[in-house]
């Protein structure tokens, strides 16, 4: 689920992530209810809700009934979140709008150190691991926030606040897809905007990041730690083969994290 802020403050014709100008492409039914516009960036070409007043009605839960892909989607985020981590050296990870705190506790099964925030969600799987030990995570994750946005131009701030060596995020591209996207997902009236090549380029060259996206994951790196065998490394490891195999070996290692989490926070409940 997002963190972000719920009240846009957009105009109704302008971008709410790049501020150019915007044109209705097509009107679609959202909650079952609402008859919403869609617009699209002319110089952008990002794809965007009008202002949404809805999204107190939609986030009656962090999942929509329409979410069954969530449980193995953690399993795919951890395959890559693990991979990324590992190549690339990164030991503290944030996961930013992590939800339940499930990817957070399996990427600290195993040995990554990582923590779990997100403002709307109760983190079961993470309770004990919100605050981070550390001021700035070499890795942020953001799988599936972005599209929650209501205000990208001013919602991205506090993501990038947080001055990563680099964000790893999943989000669907939008390129030209008609009002039949199944992303779009009206019935959950959740996602509200979404992003073209182009725009992902301005964020990035906003925030001083160099982007790389792969498939289904996009990511924000450093210029310091993007050399030619890091991507190269990196993109035979985010392919999808690859990632079914690294999966299903990290299912099938039990791991040691969660055993040194429960000694350690044991420990502290018996001071």
């Amino acid at each position: 689920m997002s963190l972000a802020s719920k009240t846009p403050t957009k105009e109704p014709n302008c971008c709410r992530l790049c501020g150019g100008n915007t044109r209705e492409e097509f009107r679609l039914l959202l909650l079952n209810k609402y008859n919403i516009a869609y617009h699209k960036c002319v110089d952008c070409a990002s794809l965007q809700t009008e202002v949404p007043y809805w999204l107190n009605e939609a986030y009656t839960s962090n999942l929509t009934q329409l979410d069954t892909g969530a449980a193995q989607r953690n399993l795919s985020n951890l395959a890559a979140s693990f991979a990324v981590s590992k190549l690339l050296k990164f030991n503290n990870v944030l996961d930013y709008g992590g939800g339940d705190g499930l990817l957070c506790r399996l990427m600290r099964d195993h040995g990554i150190n990582c923590y779990s925030i997100d403002k709307y969600a109760r983190p079961t799987y993470a309770a004990a691991f919100t605050k981070p030990n550390f001021e700035h995570p070499d890795l942020l994750l953001s799988f599936e926030v972005l599209e929650h946005f209501p205000n990208p131009l001013t919602d991205l701030e506090d993501l990038f606040a947080f001055h990563p060596k680099a964000v790893f995020l999943s989000t669907l591209l939008y390129s030209e897809e008609g009002p039949d996207w199944w992303y779009l997902a009206p019935e959950t009236g959740q996602h509200i905007f979404f992003y073209s090549v182009a725009g992902i380029s301005h964020i990035a060259e906003k925030y001083g990041y160099r982007v790389f996206i792969f498939d289904m994951y996009i990511l924000f790196i450093k210029s310091e730690f993007c050399g030619y065998w890091n991507m190269v490394r990196l993109k035979l490891a985010l392919r999808g083969k690859v990632q079914k195999l690294l999966k299903l070996l990290l299912c099938m290692s039990p791991g040691s994290g969660a055993k040194a989490d429960f000694d350690e926070l044991r420990s502290v409940i018996n001071k």
